[in-house]
């Protein structure tokens, strides 16, 4: 587990989106706590501060400190919005958990030992990832930054199941529990495709040939024939006798 995230946040009374637009503008970030027996909380975070704690490996999928006024709540992030060009922190979803409540969580899966993977160091094979988010359920104490995948042993031909996975204690991924055919492969190992280039083939232009025929045939034609030519000298000569 990384270690844990401290983030420091000031009550907002205000709410709106020109409200929100001048927190962004002094350099904040709006964000909302909810969840447990408590109201919503409305909250800004500096965001510089906020977009540092984002960097740190884990930071979806780990509890968060937030002090508030000296007062501190343990969260984990729901959402976290984002400019779409810029990709700045615009607004932050966050929810209240306690070490002994259960809760529900996306984690992203890490796959080891792709490197020395027998299908695909011995036998040439190409790894598939099919999933790289698992939904999971467990206590808040037992939240796994993680689930990791080794893939070492796999040949060609080869998958690992959500049913295979080895889960951290307490950890459960619920879809299993609605039956068999939600047991998806996480992970898998083929043949490589080879793609084959076919040699291009030149094909002479149409009329090419065609053309050349015609501009001998009417070579041939716009010549005159020694016969053709000798009967017009002759005319010429009677007539100028």
């Amino acid at each position: 587990m990384s270690e844990q995230v401290n983030l420091n946040a000031e009550n907002r009374e205000v709410e709106g989106k020109s409200s929100s637009r001048q927190l962004r503008r002094a350099g904040s970030v709006p964000a909302v706590i909810y969840g447990g027996k408590e109201e919503p909380l409305r909250i800004s975070i500096l965001e510089k501060d906020i977009a540092k704690a984002s960097e740190v490996p884990g930071f979806t999928t780990q509890i968060l400190s937030i002090s508030i006024s000296g007062k501190d709540q343990n969260v984990i992030v729901k959402e976290i919005q984002r400019h779409p060009a810029t990709q700045r922190v615009l607004h932050a979803d966050l929810m209240r958990v306690d070490p002994d409540t259960k809760i529900s969580i996306s984690v992203p899966v890490r796959f080891i030992n792709e490197d020395s993977c027998v299908g695909v160091k011995m036998h040439g094979g190409a790894i598939s990832h099919l999933i790289n988010d698992i939904d999971i359920t467990c206590l808040a104490s037992n939240l796994p930054e993680y689930l990791e995948v080794d893939v070492e042993a796999m040949d060609i031909g080869d998958s690992i199941f959500l049913s295979a996975l080895n889960l951290p204690e307490g950890v459960e991924i619920p879809s299993l529990a609605l039956g068999e055919d939600r047991d998806q492969a996480v992970v898998s190992v083929a043949e490589a495709k080879i793609l084959e280039i076919e040699p291009e083939v030149v094909e002479p232009e149409e009329g090419e040939e065609g053309e050349e025929g015609a501009e001998g045939e009417e070579g041939a034609e716009g010549e005159a024939s020694p016969e053709d030519s000798g009967g017009d000298s002759k005319d010429k000569e009677e007539n100028s006798e």
